[in-house]
């Protein structure tokens, strides 16, 4: 189930918007890659670390990647303004969780 989602570089500060707006939800277990931001910010009762947990994160990136032209690598399709990149992708989750 997606939650929410942060744009940003992947620093530590990024990761701590996200944190801070996932508070207010209840979340048993947190899943995640090795990446440290995540070692430092997730407590260590409520995080797994480990790529073999990020299959269907993964999977959802690589969608966006596929059908969403902004997100393809190595485009000509790029986003000026972050607030549509946002508007971008509350559409395609909205679509997808609809259909």
């Amino acid at each position: 189930m997606i939650i929410d989602f942060e744009i940003g570089t992947r620093w530590k500060a990024t990761f701590k918007k996200l944190w801070k707006r996932l508070q207010g939800h209840k979340v048993d277990v947190y899943f995640s890659d090795e990446w440290e931001a995540y070692v430092w910010v997730l407590p260590d009762e409520k995080h797994i670390a480990h790529k073999s947990w990020t299959c269907a994160i993964e999977w959802l990136n690589n969608l966006i990647r596929h059908f969403i032209a902004r997100f393809h690598r190595k485009t000509h399709c790029y986003s000026k303004c972050v607030q549509m990149v946002k508007y971008t992708l509350y559409l395609f989750m909205y679509q997808k969780i609809i259909i």
